[in-house]
């Protein structure tokens, strides 16, 4: 089933809970929406590019019939005719602009159902072929009033605030062939530093600074109890299973009664990088997995 084109450009949200082979389907559509995007800015952009190259040649030509003017002047006519080409040169270029701007919403970030396409099949590989899963993909920048989680006061600094903004881009739940739930979200953390500054003349200038904080990825599994009841003995031995990528760390290991959750933090340097964020991902299933396998052999 086609994604809702208008509504996808209008949200730049894919959300839906549907069977894995249509998840795929549709993440293709929106990769093949993308570089579609990608090409036809290229094209507009290039046209742009020459048409400027067009009224600076019109530019030079006219500056030599200036010359020519003074001994046939004739010629002003097409001096005329080149002021008019200028004039529609100009219309074309801002045609092509605006063109090109109104596809940018759609040249979204790629990383994101890369990595996204790559989860889901992983997956895939350890679900019923029939199940469904629900997921929710946001291409939305981080910076953004919607995303916006707090306003604090700078610690240091007097009169300067501080806007925290968290942007969860990815939702996955779904069922694994041993009844196993999971939810798996990724949010990126920003957060700006804004207020008056005074400089060495004695002028106050406004200034902001972002910084990037990270990627959080949080996993849950709800285990079936009988599969995996002894977990419960393995509390300490949670911890020590998981094993990370150099630059993400875990924030939060927990094991309760009914599930088991990790929190990891990627470092601001590699959250958007699509290979480091499926190792992450592939790293905290693994890691989980080898304290449930555990659990189910002490089980029987």
């Amino acid at each position: 089933m086609p994604i809702e084109f208008l509504n996808f450009r209008k949200n730049l949200i894919y959300s839906t809970t549907v069977n894995l082979s249509t998840i795929i389907a549709d993440l293709q559509e929106i990769e093949g929406i993308d570089h579609l995007a990608e090409l036809q800015q290229s094209k507009y952009a290039k046209r742009a590019l020459y048409y400027f190259y067009g009224i600076i040649g019109c530019f030079v030509l006219g500056f030599i019939l200036l010359f020519v003017i003074a001994k046939i002047p004739v010629f002003v006519f097409a001096l005329f005719a080149l002021f008019l080409v200028i004039i529609v040169l100009t219309i074309l270029i801002i045609y092509e602009l605006v063109r090109r701007f109104k596809l940018g919403k759609l040249n979204i970030l790629n990383y994101r159902y890369e990595v996204t396409q790559r989860i889901v099949q992983m997956l895939a590989r350890d679900m019923d072929a029939g199940s469904e899963m629900e997921i929710k993909l946001s291409f939305k920048r981080t910076k953004n009033k919607e995303n916006l989680a707090e306003t604090i006061p700078h610690p240091t600094k007097r009169d300067w605030k501080i806007d925290k903004y968290q942007n969860e881009w990815l939702k996955l739940n779904g069922q694994l062939l041993d009844k196993t739930q999971f939810l798996l979200t990724a949010t990126e953390i920003s957060k700006t530093q804004y207020g008056w500054k005074r400089g060495s003349s004695g002028k106050s200038k406004y200034k902001t600074k972002t910084n990037d904080v990270g990627l959080d990825i949080v996993l849950t599994l709800h285990y079936p109890q009988r599969r995996y009841g002894a977990i419960k003995i393995l509390q300490s031995e949670v911890s020590k299973a998981v094993k990370l990528p150099n630059l993400s760390h875990p924030r939060n290991v927990k094991l309760t009664d009914k599930a088991v959750h990790l929190s990891v933090r990627m470092a601001p340097q590699v959250a958007d990088n699509e290979n480091e964020i499926y190792q992450t991902i592939t790293m905290m299933f693994l890691s989980l997995y080898q304290v449930l396998n555990l659990a189910k052999v002490l089980s029987k």
